[in-house]
């Protein structure tokens, strides 16, 4: 989740570790109210996972970029598929996409999730009349990251400087704390043609469009 690196102790006792993460909850209630609830999730030592809003982490440039990442690679995969699609013809094509994400040191997500990762998997259906190829599938994507302050020397903290990863591992040892599962799921629906203008010279041309599945109240 966090900074990475040797594994170190604090060498501090626990209650007072226990003391300093709830201080931080406490006073990060206005700063950063999703990181303030996750981490009280993470003191509850109960280790059930949490779905994450999916507006919320969207609301992330460095998750949209992951989004689209994942959607240009469907793309150029289905712009290979209509190239071989034969006249009157019907395939499906179906995969997956993995895009590792990394947050912005100082956004609230980098307090909550530093490395994720997004998973993107298609089902589509090509159909080809002619020289176009209709396009129409789903994308289902899941997003998800382990809460855990796993190996890494420390993070900085707003009002309490920089913070050793090693309380978090601690807390976690003396059974103060559990990790957990971190994760959001959404959905977007393709159409798109992809034209075939000959063999040679070849001037294919694809549009898309993507269009995301609405399952949260406005």
């Amino acid at each position: 989740m966090f900074l990475r690196g040797f594994r170190r102790r604090t060498g501090r006792p626990v209650p007072e570790l226990a003391g300093l993460f709830r201080s931080i909850v406490a006073e990060s209630r206005e700063i950063h109210p999703m990181a303030a609830d996750f981490l009280d999730h993470f003191m509850d030592g109960a280790g059930a996972s949490r779905s994450m809003s999916r507006r919320w982490l969207r609301s992330f440039r460095v998750i949209r970029k992951a989004e689209r990442k994942n959607q240009r690679r469907f793309e150029r995969q289905l712009t290979r598929a209509a190239r071989q699609l034969p006249d009157g013809e019907s395939t499906w094509v179906k995969d997956h996409w993995d895009a590792r994400i990394n947050a912005f040191i100082g956004t609230e997500l980098f307090y909550v999730s530093r490395m994720s990762q997004l998973r993107s998997r298609g089902s589509f259906v090509l159909t080809r009349t002619g020289p176009d190829v209709r396009v129409s599938g789903t994308v289902r994507h899941h997003w998800f990251d382990p809460y855990d302050w796993d190996r890494g020397r420390w993070v900085y903290i707003p009002r309490h400087g920089f913070v050793p990863i090693a309380v978090g591992r601690e807390l976690v040892e003396s059974d103060e704390a559990r990790n957990f599962l971190m994760e959001s799921h959404h959905v977007q629906t393709l159409v798109g043609t992809c034209r075939d203008g000959g063999r040679w010279p070849r001037r294919e041309r694809a549009t898309f469009e993507w269009a995301l599945v609405e399952t949260e109240p406005r």
